[in-house]
């Protein structure tokens, strides 16, 4: 089944936003070796599981307790197949910051995937065909039977993956301008903003919200802000991550400092 431009999951079809799972912990490793601990149960469960991956801070230490549980025999990711989400344009094909060389670093290289069943966007192909590339990353991933599990991060201006504040959603897989305080972010790795890169490929909002589970990692007090929008806050595109209140299977993990701003309804989550 193909998605016209403007479609959404029906997971959204629903006129009332619901509540995600949260669970607070009192240290990211907690939530790390949590979330680690139920990506073993599905590969173990699905040996073919679909992942959908994310990069990012907040993704270093789970991919670190993966790579461990591979090591220590407890993860076979033989079989399985894993779509990331987003991709620089305008970097060299082995440039270290790009988001292909960190996947490498935290993850691929670490555990047993096979590379024919990575998928990566690739950031030439999407500039020279933005709309027809777009479409056959969604088909590839509907190809391949779905995402079971996807794993967000969320930016300091509530953005999930590269759906900066203004995607809407049914917004699917496509190039966007990025967020000054997205660049601003990133700004110190390319060695000043101005080197920065202004635009990205990045699944959309529906594409993100059509996984069967997701799984988000906040972390940090700089987070507190876009945690509280999205659970608190209106939904809607001024908050990209409040779409996650419309999935669902979707669960978050924060610690205390991400959490700080939480109203009363939180607590002892």
């Amino acid at each position: 089944m193909q998605h016209p431009p403007d479609s959404i999951p029906s997971a959204m079809a629903a006129s009332n936003s619901q509540l995600p799972r949260l669970r607070l912990v009192s240290t990211r490793r907690e939530a790390e070796e949590e979330l680690a601990g139920e990506i073993r149960d599905l590969c173990a469960r699905k040996p073919a599981a679909v992942l959908g991956l994310a990069t990012g801070g907040s993704m270093e230490g789970l991919y670190r307790e993966l790579v461990a549980s591979h090591r220590r025999g407890e993860l076979d990711l033989s079989q399985a197949r894993t779509f990331n989400l987003d991709e620089y344009l305008g970097l060299p094909a082995d440039d270290p910051r790009s988001f292909r060389a960190f996947m490498r670093e935290h993850l691929f290289n670490g555990v047993n995937l096979d590379s024919d069943r990575i998928h990566l966007p690739d950031p030439l192909a999407a500039r020279a065909d933005p709309g027809g590339y777009g479409a056959a990353w969604e088909r590839r991933i509907e190809a391949a039977g779905g995402i079971d599990l996807q794993l967000l991060g969320v930016g300091r201006n509530g953005h999930i993956a590269f759906n900066e504040p203004g995607s809407s959603a049914s917004s699917r897989t496509r190039i966007v301008e990025l967020a000054r305080a997205t660049r601003e972010d990133a700004a110190p790795s390319f060695g000043g903003l101005e080197k920065t890169p202004r635009h990205a490929v990045t699944a959309g909002v529906a594409t993100i919200l059509e996984a069967r589970a997701l799984a988000v990692l906040v972390f940090g007090p700089h987070k507190a802000g876009a945690l509280r929008a999205a659970l608190e806050g209106p939904v809607g595109p001024d908050t990209p991550a409040s779409f996650l209140r419309l999935h669902p299977n979707c669960r978050i993990w924060a610690d205390r400092e991400a959490a700080a701003e939480l109203g009363e309804t939180w607590n002892g989550a």
